[in-house]
């Protein structure tokens, strides 16, 4: 059994002239970095793009990286950034578009109501849920709970501080608690909340 090198000794290597060895971080945070940009751009498609240019953001920056943080979050960080960049600019363009599309079309304009939730299954449920909340919100979330990043990496990339994480999880815990009920999900919670 053969060790994997550390991040350290592959940036090593990347900086001392082996570029390949970056692809070993590609494969080691890809999925991570992913998943990031799908909570953020909530987009499949727009996230691959946003991960592969938050890649080579991150190699392009590889000389300025200080190893002060660990390497993850620094590339964490990178993507966040871009995620939110990507984010802003897919809105910008939604508005454009859709408002022409209203004006076009009156009955385009009409609110849909949510569907009965209670017999969708746990994961398309939580990924609804999500999918309510802020930007900002889906990230802090995704970090701490399915990144599985403490309270001062979520910081590091986030650029808070630790405390304010903690307010911020705790705020977005109850705006999905706040989600839950106004949609009438007390099935769901009794199935898989507290």
């Amino acid at each position: 059994m053969t060790l994997q090198p550390t991040d350290k000794e592959i940036i090593r290597s990347v900086r001392e002239g082996d570029v390949q060895a970056f692809g070993l971080l590609v494969d080691k945070y890809q999925h991570m970095v992913y998943t990031l940009a799908v909570r953020v751009v909530k987009n499949r498609e727009i996230a691959e793009e946003v991960a592969q240019d938050a890649f080579v953001k991150a190699f392009e920056a590889l000389e300025g990286f200080k190893g002060e943080s660990k390497f993850s979050t620094w590339l964490y960080r990178i993507a966040y950034y871009r995620a939110l960049d990507v984010s802003d600019r897919e809105k910008r363009k939604w508005r454009v578009t859709h408002e022409v599309a209203v004006e076009d079309n009156p009955a385009a304009s009409a609110n849909t109501t949510w569907t009965a939730l209670m017999d969708e299954e746990r994961g398309e449920f939580i990924k609804t849920v999500l999918d309510s909340l802020t930007e900002e919100d889906r990230s802090v979330l995704s970090l701490h709970y399915l990144q599985e990043l403490s309270l001062k990496e979520v910081g590091e990339i986030m650029g808070l501080q630790p405390n304010t994480v903690k307010i911020r999880l705790y705020r977005a815990r109850q705006r999905m608690l706040t989600f839950i009920q106004e949609h009438q999900c007390d099935k769901w919670l009794q199935n898989y909340g507290s």
